[in-house]
């Protein structure tokens, strides 16, 4: 009996510990003088392209490219994440809630992942669509930090070396998943290379 209490109570630390926050500065988006709308953007909404070079870390083990990402007048985005020497990992497309896989290596082919990326990337060009999402801010403003989820879902994001209004540094994290993307604006010009 003495046993199954003491699980109970490791269980319930556990709990309570992974589903708290880890940004603890921050404030909740109601307690924001943004509760109506109108957080600050980290991606520049204006269509057209823009890339990145990117960073993909998990377990010790990580790949790195460039991400295209093509914006549309009508919302919708293209992303595009390839390798140093153009081979093509992921490229999907989303509007709203909607996802559109053109292509997917074998390796991240999996419905899981495919949902991760998308929810880092809808919070990326959206950071207020959630009202569980929570903030820290720089003096003049703009997002320093934001964390969305708890436990296994939770995703951090870290915006740094503002141009502007636009962060050129983008680091997101999944501390339970042990993944990490650290996205920084890159000096290549993609022009019009992503194709419909």
């Amino acid at each position: 009996m003495k046993f199954f209490k003491v699980i109970a109570s490791l269980l319930l630390i556990t709990l309570a510990t992974g589903c708290a926050p880890t940004l603890k500065e921050g404030i909740w988006l109601h307690n924001t003088p943004y509760k109506s709308g109108g957080i600050p953007q980290v991606y520049d909404p204006s269509p057209g392209v823009q890339s990145y070079d990117f960073v993909l870390e998990r377990k010790g083990m990580q790949i790195d490219g460039i991400v295209i990402i093509k914006s549309e007048n009508g919302g919708s985005r293209r992303v595009v994440m390839t390798s140093l020497f153009g081979m093509t990992f992921l490229d999907f497309e989303l509007k709203g809630e909607t996802i559109k896989i053109n292509y997917c290596i074998e390796q991240l082919n999996r419905e899981r992942v495919i949902l991760l990326f998308k929810k880092d990337f809808e919070i990326l060009f959206n950071p207020d669509h959630s009202h569980v999402t929570k903030y820290l801010f720089n003096s003049d403003g703009t997002i320093k930090e934001l964390e969305q989820g708890n436990s296994i879902t939770r995703v951090h994001m870290a915006f740094g070396d503002y141009s502007g209004q636009y962060p050129q540094e983008i680091k997101i994290g999944h501390p339970w998943l042990r993944i990490k993307l650290h996205l920084k604006k890159s000096a290549y010009e993609a022009g019009e290379s992503v194709q419909n």
